[in-house]
């Protein structure tokens, strides 16, 4: 079968070190920061001192959480989620330790140490929450990470997504990365003749977040090739269903339907799915350019026992230059900027924890 020609895709597979599969992952460990005993002093060493200094955990800057010599750690970490295998792990958080503000304070001042957070949704939160609140997935104003529901392979509107682990479920919510680079190429190996359809725009229900001036959906191609370099977009596959309840929203190929397929075949498949479990404690961070990530379904034990992450979307300040189409989402791509997230139309003056009251 010939590949279908296209102005903006690779002449052939693009491989490196981001195409790596499950197997090669699970044989190195040089994508985890193990915390030792003596890394979590320096932690809560820079927390004393961000307090010192009269800060509030909006204010703390990189320089301000100062982590002795975990910070040239985090600098090798911070390397691997940039350019190495675009994904990386602190493990050892003593989360029960603290109390809520402190544990924003800390996750806040290691996610300074990879970029610059940016909002995450309309009510301009900052630091968020995914856990099941009671909402449906058949609600089109709200997202499906609030919900128990598996969700299929996606990326966020950020450079880099950063999940902290407070609580398990009491079974499920296994936690499933891909490289988007090993399935594009396995992709352009199976299946030539459909891989070009998945660089042309893909339309996505926006679920209520539409910024000023912008339809209450958007067209994006799930992979672009720009300047040399792959950038991967993959949405959530319900939010491109619930673009049906508008009815003059363009409509997918028969051709496009048919290439996402195999390519969330492809994601689901254990030679390329690392599938992990968090542990309280676990910090996973990951470059949405080029790994996807998704989650089985699970359910909560009764009480206060449910699962419940903490999430930060992060600004790369030397990010890579992004195809112009992603400004159909991201509003403004500029590197160097904060770009990314959700645009509102003021910024909080702390980062808003809406679940502070209900879970302290």
């Amino acid at each position: 079968m010939d590949m279908i020609e296209h102005p903006a895709m690779p002449a052939g597979s693009i491989g490196g070190n981001l195409a790596w599969t499950a197997a090669a992952v699970k044989d190195r460990d040089d994508w985890i920061c193990r915390l030792a005993a003596a890394d979590v002093a320096e932690i809560e060493a820079a927390v004393q001192a961000t307090r010192a200094e009269g800060l509030a955990i909006q204010e703390i800057s990189r320089d301000d959480f100062s982590t002795g010599r975990l910070t040239t750690r985090l600098g090798a970490l911070r390397a691997q989620i940039r350019s190495g295998l675009g994904f990386g792990y602190i493990k050892g958080l003593p989360v029960a330790r603290y109390d809520r503000e402190t544990l924003i304070r800390i996750y806040w001042g290691l996610c300074r140490h990879i970029g610059d957070p940016v909002t995450q949704n309309r009510n301009g939160h900052l630091v968020g929450h995914v856990i099941d609140v009671g909402d449906t997935v058949a609600d089109h104003n709200k997202r499906i990470t609030q919900t128990n529901a598996e969700l299929c392979f996606h990326t966020d509107s950020c450079d880099v997504v950063a999940l902290l682990c407070i609580d398990r479920a009491r079974s499920g919510g296994e936690s499933m990365i891909v490289s988007g680079v090993a399935v594009h190429d396995e992709l352009m190996r199976r299946r030539p003749d459909l891989l070009g359809e998945l660089y042309r725009p893909i339309y996505v229900d926006r679920r209520g977040e539409v910024p000023t001036g912008k339809l209450p959906w958007f067209g994006m191609p799930l992979f672009s090739w720009h300047q040399g370099r792959f950038s991967g977009y993959s949405p959530v596959r319900q939010y491109i269903d619930s673009l049906a309840r508008f009815p003059d929203a363009p409509r997918m190929s028969e051709a496009q339907r048919e290439a996402l397929e195999p390519y969330y075949a492809i994601c689901e498949e254990a030679e390329f799915c690392l599938r992990l479990q968090f542990e309280p404690g676990d910090i996973q961070f990951l470059h949405n350019h080029v790994v996807f990530h998704s989650r089985t379904a699970y359910d909560d034990g009764p009480g206060r026992e449910r699962r419940h992450l903490m999430r930060i979307w992060l600004s790369l300040p030397d990010g890579r230059v992004l195809p112009p189409c992603f400004a159909e989402k991201w509003i403004n791509i500029v590197p160097g900027t904060r770009r990314g997230g959700v645009p509102t139309d003021s910024m909080p003056t702390i980062p808003l924890d809406p679940f502070t009251r209900a879970y302290a």
